[in-house]
């Protein structure tokens, strides 16, 4: 825990001290609508820190993440994306997630439960106006375990092949409407929602619902609030 409380102490003084950082979006479009990604990566040497989730841009059209907050809870995972089109305009991605759970890292009491996920996505965005983008995705989700995906509980949180729309309008420089609407093929249920996203010189902030009406599950409504800090390579 002490080396959480370190990390974030650190972080608010790095966004304290940062300088010479764009203002709100600009040059810097966002690489994930509410809960599906976009086409876009970060720029080159470019990094951000949430709560968890750290993303770091190897190069222009490559980024890297992870949770490490997961980490604590036995989740090992990473996801790779790459874009091939990144233009004012337009631009499309292909990326993988990974994640490897396992159960008897956690217990004594002789249960065991484990399994492997990969998860290849490609995503598409295009600009329909000065202040507006879509984006398309569609990702597959290959679930080994113990047990068939079949027998997992849905959750408000729980995704699998799936096929995503998603839209983006810029309020002003620092405000924007994000929203999502998709279609889970492996829990068979329909997944939406919208929110609102802040952007500073450094600081982000996300606030938003989703609802997920799975098969067999009455609606799960999920609150979505993300924080983070960009910075500037």
């Amino acid at each position: 825990m002490r080396y959480i409380l370190t990390a974030l102490c650190m972080v608010f003084v790095l966004s304290s001290h940062a300088i010479a950082q764009k203002e709100g979006f600009d040059g810097r479009p966002i690489t994930n609508n509410l809960s599906m990604p976009t086409g876009n990566t970060l720029n080159a040497g470019e990094f951000s820190i949430g709560i968890g989730p750290v993303e770091y841009g190897i190069s222009d059209n490559v980024q890297l993440g992870t949770n490490l907050l997961l980490f604590i809870f036995q989740y090992y995972n990473a996801d790779l994306k790459m874009s091939f089109i990144d233009t004012e305009k337009q631009a499309f991605a292909a990326g993988l997630g990974v994640g490897y759970f396992d159960l008897n890292a956690l217990t004594d009491a002789g249960g065991s439960f484990s399994f492997l996920s990969l998860s290849p996505y490609l995503v598409y965005t295009t600009a329909i106006g000065a202040k507006t983008r879509m984006h398309f995705s569609g990702n597959y989700s290959y679930f080994e375990s113990d047990v068939d995906i079949d027998e997992v509980e849905a959750e408000a949180s729980t995704s699998g092949t799936s096929l995503a729309v998603g839209v983006e309008h810029s309020l002003s420089q620092k405000t924007k409407f994000v929203g999502d609407v998709g279609y889970d093929i492996d829990f068979e249920g329909l997944r939406f929602g919208g929110g609102v996203l802040w952007g500073w010189e450094v600081f982000r902030l996300k606030l938003g619902l989703q609802y997920f009406s799975p098969q067999g599950v009455g609606g799960l409504v999920l609150p979505y609030i993300s924080l983070w800090w960009r910075f500037d390579g």
